[in-house]
């Protein structure tokens, strides 16, 4: 019984199986998923995002321009970006791809799900005195272009990006200079920070809106600390004189090497 239900729940799950002709039960693991990388979990995690844009689209639809309708605005935005993360990689940089490129727990101790949690927190609190006005469109807008940086700079850098600091240079690890890189040293730390602050800014979550550009801001500055004296050991002086020539918004100018 014991094979049958590996194979059911095996990388070749989506292929044809037959069913088992003696008292072995036939497994058919619809609800069933895992961190390992198979065809099975990926399908049923992009299942799950695609109906969450779904819903999300639907309440805009019929809610409109309201507290409820915003919320579905927010929930398309969140699955666009976990569906993008994993796209990305697997179009670009398929090498490094694996479940946890969906990016649900980005920092493995689960401080992004716990920070999500406390700003929808906030947000059902403080639900029946929010309306929608200038400050919303100026998130959306905000959560937008980040999105839009980020994904760029994904597709931009290709097989030298990555969801973790490099500590050692790889073959297909080259320094990129062009496209949004000519313009941002870290496009896409800045495109996910402008990205989740813009999120609470057009939910209208103050104490969230603050906390995440603090605590974001904190992270990247040390993450940049850490990545750019990696950088500066794989590229030398090219690294050197890109980073003269290209500022960041990410203050790494306040950082002594």
């Amino acid at each position: 019984m014991e094979s049958a239900r590996e194979e059911a729940f095996g990388p070749n799950v989506g292929q044809f199986r037959r069913q088992p002709t003696g008292p072995q039960r036939w497994y058919t693991p619809v609800a069933a998923i895992d961190t390992t990388h198979t065809s099975h979990n990926i399908a049923l995690t992009a299942c799950a995002l695609g109906i969450a844009m779904g819903v999300g689209l639907s309440m805009t639809y019929v809610c409109g321009w309201s507290t409820w309708g915003v919320f579905g605005m927010y929930v398309v935005l969140v699955s666009t970006y976990h569906m993008l993360e994993y796209l990305s990689v697997a179009l670009y940089n398929p090498e490094r791809l694996e479940m946890g490129s969906f990016m649900f727990n980005p920092d493995v101790d689960n401080g992004y799900i716990m920070a999500m949690g406390m700003s929808l927190v906030e947000y059902a609190v403080g639900y029946g005195g929010r309306t929608p006005g200038v400050i919303t469109v100026v998130g959306l807008g905000a959560a937008v272009a980040g999105q839009i940086v980020r994904t760029l700079a994904m597709v931009t850098a290709k097989t030298s990006f990555n969801h973790y600091v490099a500590t050692r240079q790889v073959a297909d690890h080259s320094l990129v200079t062009h496209g949004i890189y000519a313009y941002e040293r870290h496009p896409s730390y800045v495109g996910f920070y402008v990205w989740s602050v813009g999120l609470q800014v057009m939910l209208q979550n103050v104490c969230s809106a603050v906390l995440f550009s603090a605590v974001l801001g904190y992270f990247f500055v040390k993450r940049t600390k850490k990545e750019e004296l990696f950088l500066i050991r794989f590229f030398g002086h090219k690294y050197l004189e890109y980073r003269n020539q290209t500022r960041s918004l990410i203050p790494v100018g306040l950082i002594k090497y």
